[in-house]
């Protein structure tokens, strides 16, 4: 069963049921209301002739009869009966003798004060008129004939009216789903049209307020990742084959031209390292790039944890120093937060080491003097780390692609070696992080990269 059908079946039933109840509760109301109408005209007319019975001197039986049978009030085939307190009849308003009363419902009735009850089509009340002492039981009987057929009519057309208004909600029902599920069937064939050829293709956010609309909204900021996803697995894909394939290359010609005549030991020695030296590049290479294909999985938050960053910046500097042992780290303590908590934060060491590493040799390398400058800042809300190098500074023209992934700056290429990875995996850590990295440079006066970290702790 479709959505269309489910919607039509959910909504007729619901409504179809309150229609149904409430026709009920209008039948019922009227079936009580004129019951309750009816016997209040009979206690009226039932008080009545007991007034003029017995109140009244001048008014006997007979003349009570006769006032009975032309009263323009008088009920259906009604009947009036008043019993003394021996329980005999004083007074009928009728010749018919064959309704008798038992003194038990009599003498209930004298109990009771008030009483109703039925007998067949009839409904009869009995009530007690006490004069001068002397309870008299009244007993009034009269059949509803115009009460019951107006009841009865309000069931014919209900009963006729109900399977027409069933099948009017059934039809509003079917136009209602039908309405309600269009915007989804259009979002559905925009959907069937997408591929991974048209990515750039986006569904109709409509008013961009109900659900639906959100629904096209975050979809198609999916389909914004998805096309960033997409082109960076490409880009990525085609820059690291290209990385890949020169240094492979380089090393088979290199070999090729060495097989080429027979040499002595110490040229031996002189290629091995050569090609050794090629193999750790391309092994530091292929680290990286499973590094930056690593930062671009989902969920790499399930491995975060409390961590003091400060104890992770230090860290990283020892290690960075017993592998480049001509570096030199100068530490700013000026700005230290006294209090220590400040620098505990929900993060990843390992990435983050990774990105400080990354960070200070390039400061250092890009530096004539080999130095970087270390300064470390926290409040309550966020800790910033920045990094400066002594160098040349970075040209304008690269400032804003320096954290393209395989991007190297024109000054980069002829001075230091690399493969443009750094900083785009710096970039993509920070962000893991929920941080920012940013740069200031200046020609002549070397960089300054800046890291800010929120400080969360749930």
């Amino acid at each position: 069963m479709n959505i269309l059908t489910k919607l039509t079946l959910r909504f007729s039933i619901i409504t179809a049921s309150i229609l149904v109840l409430f026709s009920l509760a209008v039948y019922l109301f009227s079936a009580s209301y004129r019951k309750e109408e009816f016997y209040q005209r009979l206690e009226s007319r039932a008080v009545t002739t007991a007034k003029l019975l017995v109140t009244v001197k001048e008014v006997d039986k007979a003349l009570l009869r006769i006032i009975d049978d032309n009263s323009v009030p008088a009920l259906p085939e009604e009947q009036v009966f008043v019993f003394d307190k021996q329980n005999r009849l004083a007074y009928s308003s009728t010749d018919d003798t064959s309704r008798t009363y038992s003194n038990d419902l009599l003498n209930s009735i004298r109990k009771a004060k008030k009483m109703r009850f039925e007998h067949g089509d009839f409904e009869e009340m009995g009530a007690i008129y006490i004069e001068e002492g002397e309870p008299f039981v009244v007993v009034a009987s009269a059949f509803d004939r115009y009460g019951k057929s107006k009841l009865g009519n309000l069931r014919t057309i209900m009963l006729l009216g109900l399977p027409i208004g069933i099948g009017i909600i059934v039809l509003a029902g079917r136009i209602f789903a039908e309405q309600v599920l269009n915007p989804l069937a259009n979002i559905n064939d925009s959907v069937s049209k997408i591929s991974a050829g048209n990515l750039d293709q986006r569904l109709d956010e409509g008013n961009q307020t109900d659900e639906i609309a959100r629904l096209a909204m975050n979809f198609n900021q999916m389909l914004e990742r998805l096309e960033k996803a997409f082109e960076l697995q490409q880009s990525f894909v085609a820059n690291a084959s290209h990385e890949l394939r020169t240094p492979l290359a380089a090393m088979r010609s290199q070999l090729q031209v060495e097989l080429g005549k027979v040499r002595n030991i110490d040229e031996y020695q002189s290629i091995l390292q050569s090609q050794l030296d090629d193999v750790d590049a391309l092994s530091d290479l292929t680290n990286r790039l499973l590094l930056l294909a690593r930062t671009s999985m989902e969920h790499q938050r399930l491995d975060f944890s409390l961590i003091r960053l400060d104890e992770v910046l230090f860290n990283t500097q020892e290690e960075l120093a017993r592998s480049k042992p001509g570096y030199n780290f100068h530490f700013d303590y000026n700005a230290l937060p006294e209090n220590e908590a400040d620098l505990i934060l929900f993060g990843n060491e390992k990435l983050l080491s990774v990105a400080f590493l990354n960070l200070m040799d390039n400061a250092c390398k890009f530096s004539d003097d080999r130095t970087v400058t270390i300064s470390l800042e926290a409040n309550d809300a966020a800790v910033s780390i920045s990094f400066k190098d002594n160098g040349d500074g970075i040209p304008p023209s690269d400032l804003e692609n320096i954290f393209q992934p395989f991007y190297r700056g024109q000054n980069t290429q002829t001075k230091t070696k690399g493969h443009g990875i750094g900083l785009s995996l710096c970039k993509r850590i920070i962000e893991m992080h929920g941080g920012k990295i940013s740069v200031l440079s200046m020609l002549g006066e070397g960089s300054t990269f800046k890291i800010v970290l929120p400080v969360n702790r749930v």
